[in-house]
Order: C-alpha cells, then sequence, then structure tokens
C-alpha cells in the first residue's frame, strides 16, 4: 500500500485531467485518490484492523471533519446549494489523502521517503517551467503562449477549466513595460505553481544536512525551485518566502546551530531588495496602492469582509461567494476573494474560519512545541522544514485561495500528514 501511495503522491503535480462528457471536467487525481483510499479501507476490513486505530483522533483529522460538517452546514443559507455540494465533493476526494498518509507513513524511514519523492516531483515541475519560461525567448512569447493554450492547458486543466482560464488570462505580466509570459507549468496558473514550490522548496532544505557530501546537486535542485518561483511574478509568493524563509533562517540557527543555511536563505532574500531587476520591480510594485491590481484586490477584501459580516456565524454558504460579485456568472468562474480567509469567513462563517486556523496554525505550534525537547537532530531538521512548508501556505494564503486547486489541496494534506507522523514519531521517542 505504502509504494501505491508513492506513486499517487509524485503524481499530484502531473495529474491529467478526465472529459466524461461535454461540460465536465474531473481531476484524475481526485479519482486515484478515493480508489486508493477504498482499496485500503477494503484491505482494512478484510483484515479487521479498520477500527484497531483511530484516524481522526488528532488535531488534524478533528479540524478536517469539523471544516467539512460546517461546510455542509452553511448550505442552509446557500442561493445555489448544487453549487456548494460540489465543493463538498471536491474535498471529500481530497481530504482522505491526510487520513492515507497518517495511515501509511508511520515510521521514520516512510517520512523520508515521502519528503523525497515530493522534491523529485517538485524538482521536474520546476524543471518543466523553467523551460517553459525561456521558450518564449527562442519561439516567442505568441509562440509558445498559443503551444501551451493548445496542446498542454487542455490535457491537464481540461476543456472547460482551460477555457476559462483563457477567458481570464494570468499567464502574462508587464514588467517594465514589457509584455512576458510567467512560468506555471503544468498548473493553470503561476499563482498555484508558486504555491507548489513554495510548500516543496523548505523540504529541499533538509538535504543539506542530511546529504552533506552532494551539495552541488542539492544546491542546484534548491535554486531551480527558488528561481523559478521567482518566474511565476506571483507578488503573494514574494511575501509568503520571504516570511518562511526568515523563519526557516531562524529556527536552523536557533536549534541546529547550522549557520550555512541560515545564511543561505538570507541571501537568497537579496534579489528582492536588489534594485532595478524585474523580480524587485514586481516586489515593490506591492506596496503600490494605486496599482490597478492592487487596488482590485483591497476591493475584493472590502467586498469579502462586508459579506462575512453580514452572515457572521454561519456564511452565506459554500461556493456562493462569486453570487455577490456577479448573480450571472457561471460556475467555473474566478471572482474569489483573493484570501483564502476571507473566503472562507464570508461563505462558511466564523467558525469555518477558525476551523481552518486551528489547522494550520496549530499544527505549527504542535510541531515547534515539541521541536525544544528534541534530541535527534535529523528530527529536528525535518520538523523545522514543516513549519517552514506550513508558514509558506499560510501567509500565500492571504492573497490566493488555492485549496481548491486539487494538487494544492492534495499536497498540504500529505504535508499534514507528514506533520502528524513526525508528532506521533517524537512521542512514541519520547
Amino acid at each position: 500500500m505504502f509504494i501505491w501511495f508513492l506513486f499517487l503522491v509524485i503524481y499530484i503535480p502531473f495529474q491529467i485531467a478526465l472529459n466524461p462528457r461535454i461540460g465536465i471536467d474531473m481531476s484524475s487525481l481526485r479519482v486515484f485518490i478515493v480508489l486508493l483510499t477504498l482499496f485500503f479501507i477494503v484491505k482494512k476490513i478484510i483484515n479487521r484492523g479498520l477500527f484497531k486505530n483511530n484516524y481522526f483522533y488528532n488535531l488534524q483529522g478533528a479540524c478536517l471533519v469539523l471544516f467539512l460538517f460546517l461546510s455542509c452546514f452553511s448550505l442552509i443559507s446557500a442561493e445555489n446549494i448544487f453549487w456548494g455540494i460540489r465543493k463538498i465533493i471536491f474535498f471529500l476526494s481530497i481530504f482522505p489523502l491526510f487520513f492515507l498518509s497518517i495511515a501509511l507513513i508511520n515510521n521514520r524511514k516512510k517520512i523520508i521517503k515521502t519528503k523525497l519523492v515530493l522534491i523529485i516531483s517538485g524538482i521536474f515541475l520546476a524543471l518543466v517551467g523553467l523551460i517553459q519560461f525561456l521558450s518564449q525567448f527562442i519561439f516567442s512569447l505568441e509562440g509558445t503562449y498559443n503551444f501551451w493554450a493548445i496542446n498542454i492547458l487542455p490535457v491537464f486543466s481540461g476543456f472547460n477549466l482551460g477555457f476559462m482560464i483563457l477567458t481570464y488570462p494570468s499567464w502574462l505580466v508587464n514588467i517594465s513595460g514589457e509584455t512576458i509570459m510567467r512560468a506555471f507549468s503544468f498548473f493553470s496558473d503561476p499563482h498555484m505553481l508558486s504555491f507548489y514550490l513554495g510548500i516543496t522548496i523548505p523540504l529541499v532544505l533538509s538535504l543539506f544536512y542530511f546529504k552533506k557530501n552532494k551539495n552541488f546537486l542539492i544546491f542546484t535542485s534548491y535554486f531551480l525551485l527558488f528561481i523559478v518561483l521567482l518566474l511565476t511574478f506571483a507578488r503573494g509568493a514574494y511575501l509568503a518566502i520571504i516570511v518562511s524563509f526568515i523563519i526557516l533562517a531562524f529556527l536552523f540557527w536557533r536549534y541546529l546551530d547550522n549557520k550555512k543555511i541560515s545564511l543561505l536563505l538570507l541571501l537568497s532574500l537579496l534579489i528582492f531588495i536588489l534594485p532595478i531587476t524585474p523580480i524587485s520591480d514586481r516586489f515593490y510594485s506591492s506596496f503600490n496602492l494605486n496599482e490597478g491590481s492592487n487596488m482590485g484586490r483591497l476591493e475584493m477584501w472590502q467586498i469579502a469582509s462586508k459579506t462575512g459580516m453580514s452572515s457572521f456565524w454561519y456564511g452565506i454558504g459554500l461556493g456562493n461567494y462569486s453570487l455577490t460579485i456577479d448573480s450571472e456568472l457561471d460556475y467555473r468562474n474566478p471572482a474569489t476573494a483573493h484570501n483564502l480567509y476571507l473566503d472562507i469567513f464570508s461563505e462558511i462563517g466564523f467558525f469555518g474560519l477558525i476551523a481552518w486556523l486551528f489547522l494550520i496554525l496549530g499544527t505549527i505550534w504542535q510541531i515547534f512545541r515539541r521541536l525544544k525537547f528534541l534530541d535527534n537532530e535529523n528530527q529536528k531538521c525535518i520538523s523545522i522544514c514543516l513549519i517552514g512548508s506550513l508558514s509558506y501556505f499560510f501567509i500565500h494564503s492571504f492573497f490566493e485561495t488555492a485549496i481548491y486547486h486539487p494538487s494544492v489541496l492534495a499536497l498540504l494534506m500529505v504535508i499534514l500528514g507528514l506533520s502528524f507522523a513526525l508528532i506521533k514519531n517524537n512521542e512514541q521517542n519520547n
């Protein structure tokens, strides 16, 4: 079962879209998660071991179940219940990956193998993104854009989602008066790629600590992921990676006395400070409140805040936020709060937001609380890297709503599963 689980994990960023009939796109990743979960349950029932372990008796499992329950409860006030049901079905097809993770990652060797598989898939994803970005300077912007739109996008995003992506394009960005195509690899847009890479980069750092005799290859892998994240030109990702790197630098210095990794992280952040570079120009534009995109985002946040306050306790219904923007929009549309926490608050209500915050911040606190008492430096290193990954997700979520992207949500479930496995392993060792 664990081998099949690893195959599923490595498939997360490369999942192919299924089109069972006209008008319907379905992520093959979701299908495989459900199938593997059903196979696991049947196997446990045959072996009479399904109820020997209480997979829900942990902070993460309890928060996910509560979040799902509150999502269902929010449909009482939903204008379009069917849209909410579709979102719930989406959650039901991804959340089981967490429970598979905590059931199958049950020792230190499996923790390391899962981490390595995530890193390998992230490296390949970033390599495709780098080739994609550089291609526009060889084959022209129009040629590269059309190739990806016609040949690649329908395969990995589906025809319907692909049409929406091209209708509301986010692939292009204007840097110093020049339009260029951002890196997005196999994903639907650059922001989701930056989420995936930002969560994966801290895991790569653990290799510096474990594989000290292979630093060149690890160094190259680290910079590949970091550079491609920069080439997404996602400003939310820039802010998140800065906060994540500062946290990681402090923890590596404080708890492992590893000044090399801390300095590497802090020196990497100089790219945001150096003047007259496309990266720094894009980063500094985040603070320009007169810039059109920033003004639009602030307006979205105000609308989402007012919507949440008007339905404080139970929200307006999962999946129904876009109807407050435009009642004539179809189910597939780009109208979100562009802030995960405001999106949850407006759709599911205050308790749904609290459940989600407990899920992420509670996991970070559990890891950090045990970090101070660990004697094993390898466990300390993995703990620090998981804190970095979750911190990145937490910060970047202030600017995007990534939990509705199957690959990003699936990656988060595995990271949470790794976190629980590490916490449980530490408790057993103590």
